[in-house]
């Protein structure tokens, strides 16, 4: 049974809202994610794309049931940061974002939450919250160091302070069907505490629900007050002889088979700080997709289908100033051509690494609609016309380049029916 295509549908926006129409059919690289359309792009990050949608997960060893989650960066809207053509206090934005990442294999969203305090950020946390639970989705709040940074400039009791933020946490969060736990544990997740002299004691038996507290980087795998552990990326840490900063996840990995934390993985496309205030000029490449793949590739070094990672954390799904979003794709550097020659479709790939790509997808515009016509594995380039599946013969022919899991899929030119014959 042949396949309708989502590329036939283009994006409309209307004001803020973006909407997916039935327009002239086309074979292109239409937009299926929830990036803004105004978003062009930046050195690290690529313009809103059309995605590969094959679960994420199956970039992991086969026989995975690793959870994968993201980070979920709040405050877009806010002037402090750039503009990237949308809020993220638009509950439509919101909505589009939810279902762009289930629609990826993604289990949930971690949100990088700054406490209880009026704006963007909280009321973004929360319609985030809300639209989980509608599409069945999870969430989890991570406390950011800067939900501390007036309590310590007025010099107010920071344990407090961080207990009332997880307080709030349990009262409003936690107890959703929605929220993510180990072992029946809600989890809440630290980033940037560790320069607060904080009483993990103290709070920890402040809270009702016991949750899971998970701290970032190898350190925590041997950290008493950790539940958990999860790894991050390490900019910092690259070099000429680490582009990649594989050292980074290969020392978190090492020390995890030793440890009785609840491991949580990272996997990253890359990191370009160049669009960020606080910028620091600190890159790793995103490699035309191989970071991507690479960073996947070195859990399997160490967990199986018998030995499971139990989680797995994206940095991030739209930090878009740090240049490690994945919203908009993951750009592989690909171009497409196709030509016919005697009732023979060929094609060629350039500027970028063939083994990005998931498989060749030959789409046939049949009647009023493009289907796909055929599918085979990357190093084929080319097939005769007979072989295609098409009810009949079709007006126009072009072929998609699908990448694996959320790699931008790239699209020959469509050639018209004119051109079949010799």
């Amino acid at each position: 049974m042949v396949k309708i295509l989502s590329a036939i549908f283009l994006l409309s926006v209307c004001g803020s809202a973006q909407s997916a129409l039935p327009a002239e059919l086309s074979c292109g690289p239409v937009s299926n994610t929830s990036a803004s359309p105004r978003y062009r792009g930046s050195r690290g990050n690529a313009p809103p794309s059309h995605v590969s949608k094959l679960p994420i997960q199956s970039l992991l060893y086969k026989g995975s049931d690793t959870r994968i989650y993201v980070r979920y960066m709040p405050w877009w809207g806010d002037p402090k940061h750039r503009d990237i053509g949308y809020r993220a206090d638009d509950p439509e934005q919101v909505a589009r974002q939810v279902a762009d990442m289930s629609s990826r294999g993604i289990r949930g969203a971690i949100v990088d939450w700054y406490g209880p305090h009026p704006g963007i950020k909280h009321d973004s946390s929360l319609l985030l919250i809300k639209e989980a639970e509608r599409q069945h989705f999870e969430f989890a709040v991570s406390e950011d160091g800067g939900a501390l940074g007036d309590c310590q400039k007025h010099g107010c009791d920071l344990n407090q302070q961080l207990i009332s933020d997880l307080r709030y946490a349990e009262d409003h969060f936690e107890g959703s069907p929605s929220y993510i736990r180990f072992d029946g544990r809600p989890a809440v997740f630290f980033f940037g505490l560790e320069k607060y002299s904080i009483d993990w004691a103290r709070v920890q038996h402040s809270l009702s629900m016991r949750p899971v507290f998970f701290f970032r980087n190898s350190g925590s795998l041997n950290d008493p007050k950790a539940d958990g552990a999860y790894a991050w990326i390490a900019p910092e840490a690259a070099g000429p002889s680490d582009p990649m900063g594989l050292k980074y996840l290969d020392n978190f990995y090492s020390k995890a088979q030793h440890s009785d934390k609840i491991v949580m993985g990272s996997a990253y496309k890359g990191f370009d700080d160049a669009d960020a205030s606080w910028g620091k000029g600190r890159v790793i490449d995103a490699q035309c997709g191989k970071t991507w793949l690479e960073t996947f590739a070195e859990a399997d070094r160490f967990y199986s289908a018998k030995h499971q990672l139990p989680a797995l954390i994206i940095p991030t799904w739209n930090d878009y100033e740090e240049g490690t979003e994945i919203e908009s794709g993951v750009d592989n550097c690909l171009n497409i051509e196709a030509s016919l020659n005697n009732g023979t479709l060929n094609w060629r790939v350039s500027g970028g690494p063939e083994d990005t790509i998931d498989h060749y997808a030959v789409l046939a515009q049949v009647g009023p609609q493009w289907v796909e016509a055929a599918d085979l594995s990357p190093g084929s380039h080319s097939i005769k016309l007979s072989q295609l599946r098409a009810a009949a013969e079709p007006a126009a022919v072009c072929v998609e380049a699908v990448g694996k899991p959320s790699i931008v899929n790239h699209f020959s030119q469509p050639i018209k029916s004119g051109n079949f014959k010799p």
